[in-house]
């Protein structure tokens, strides 16, 4: 296979430039897109006339067929490939006719948004997967007391049920965020050409209808220079990430023997080599690690897009294998994480134990002096504070009810009843009384799962509309194709 262009440069590049110049590693992610924007392109060409109805037949049938197992490095990219394979078999004549009007520029920009929004799908159904997971769990330990924490120490009683609510939330933004990259990503740059648009009259808004796109990209300047989309992408993937790290770490840490909140599934653990009872907890480790990978990604794209001028320039090629590695690591980390939330098992006895033997309900302590006794807030929080410095290690359930409303009284001066104290350091008291909207009562949680369920609904219906007009309007493209 020899390269369709030259005449300008007299002189064929050593093998170390073309290796180092060449971005076939990376183009195997887009065969597809390119062949299908070739086809798009042909039907375009056909409708002006450029191009014969025989020739137009003859060119498709060769990209109908056509099969990319490798990418020579010499050809530097798939959308030569491509166009030499069409030219081995049709020759300059009729081959070399579809390149009319179109350049790698706006041809590789589109590709790379169409493999994109196919990753942001995926992406997107790998996050449907994990609030699915989130939501099962979370109806399934929806009474289970545990610790909330603020900087690691205990806080406030809430439940199982409502920490991982907490996640399913935090993980539906990073959908809607993905959707909204989605329609940035989804506008088409084809026809764009070099930078400046073609003297042929191409029909861009046909070509981007062709190719499922919901607009085009107006200004064709903008078009081949913007990679605002990868960026976007990118950070948005990155904030996930960060996210996943964050419950990765929170399993990494529970599942150790001081805090022993969880139980691992065997599959996602490994033992050592040396240490016979060593259960380590190896996926949640490198979904954690895979984090820094993204963010690194990140911090390449932004750096290599720093001051580059318009229009196209090579830096850009070195955007994708960042791009890709973030999506497959992305994709990837969520379907793990989704599995091990899923085959996780929470130790309620020990969660408990750890609410009972902490301090946690001292808010709602404090509370119920305001409420009852008429003490100001920063009074009673300082009462309880005191109290909890005198009776520790000692926790309330262990000094008991009786003796704290002793101790409490004694210092405001007034006797306080038994039974109050009583409720106000029962955990569950203080999970229920908390009706804020988005609070830990059963009643509120069970209002977010509904909602969550709702929710879930509504996500499968946007990734399956998407899907669906993507596949209609290549199923209408081929259809026309075939009718040649």
């Amino acid at each position: 296979m020899k390269i369709v262009r030259g005449g300008r440069l007299s002189e064929i590049k050593s093998k170390d430039i073309i290796e180092f110049i060449s971005s076939y590693r990376h183009d195997n992610y887009i065969v597809d897109e390119v062949i299908e924007i070739n086809i798009a392109y042909l039907l375009c060409l056909l409708d002006v006339g450029i191009i014969k109805k025989e020739e137009a037949r003859a060119i498709a049938n060769v990209l109908k067929e056509m099969k990319i197992d490798n990418i020579p490095p010499e050809m530097e990219d798939i959308h030569m490939v491509i166009e030499s394979k069409i030219i081995e078999k049709l020759g300059e004549e009729i081959g070399g006719k579809i390149h009319t009007g179109k350049s790698r520029n706006d041809q590789v920009a589109t590709a790379l948004r169409m493999r994109l929004r196919r990753f942001i799908i995926d992406i997107c159904k790998e996050l449907i997967r994990l609030q699915e997971c989130l939501i099962n769990k979370s109806i399934n330990y929806k009474n289970s007391i545990m610790p909330g924490f603020t900087h690691l120490q205990h806080a406030q009683p809430t439940t199982i049920s409502h920490y991982l609510m907490a996640y399913f939330y935090m993980f539906n933004r990073h959908f809607e965020r993905l959707i909204s990259c989605y329609k940035r990503v989804n506008l088409s740059p084809m026809g764009a050409a070099a930078l400046a648009g073609t003297g042929y009259p191409i029909n861009r808004k046909k070509l981007a209808e062709y190719l499922g796109f919901d607009d085009i990209i107006e200004n064709t300047l903008d078009a081949v220079s913007t990679r605002d989309f990868i960026l976007e992408t990118i950070s948005s993937l990155a904030i996930m990430m960060i996210d996943l790290s964050r419950i990765a770490e929170e399993i990494i840490i529970w599942a150790s023997s001081e805090f022993n909140y969880i139980e691992l599934p065997d599959e996602h653990s490994s033992t050592s080599s040396i240490m016979p009872q060593k259960k380590n907890p190896v996926t949640a480790e490198i979904i954690r690690a895979k984090c820094g990978d993204v963010i690194g990604d990140m911090i390449s794209v932004f750096t290599i897009m720093k001051g580059l001028p318009l229009a196209y320039n090579l830096d850009m090629q070195e955007l994708t294998p960042h791009l890709w590695n973030t999506c497959e690591m992305s994709k990837k980390s969520l379907r793990i994480m989704s599995d091990l939330i899923d085959k996780i098992i929470f130790n309620e006895k020990r969660l408990r134990e750890s609410v009972e033997k902490g301090y946690s309900v001292a808010t709602e302590l404090a509370d119920t002096l305001v409420r009852n006794y008429n003490i100001a807030f920063r009074k009673a929080h300082y009462i309880i504070g005191e109290i909890i410095r005198e009776i520790y290690p000692l926790s309330f359930s262990e000094v008991g009810e009786k003796r704290i409303a002793e101790i409490i009284s004694s210092k405001i001066g007034k006797n306080v009843e038994i039974e109050l104290v009583k409720k106000a350091i029962n955990p569950e008291y203080n999970v229920n009384i908390r009706k804020t909207i988005g609070g830990p009562s059963i009643e509120e949680n069970e209002r977010m799962i509904n909602k969550g369920m709702e929710i879930l609904e509504k996500n499968k219906d946007i990734v399956n509309n998407l899907e669906k007009k993507i596949r209609d309007t290549k199923e209408k493209m081929m259809i026309l194709i075939n009718s040649l």
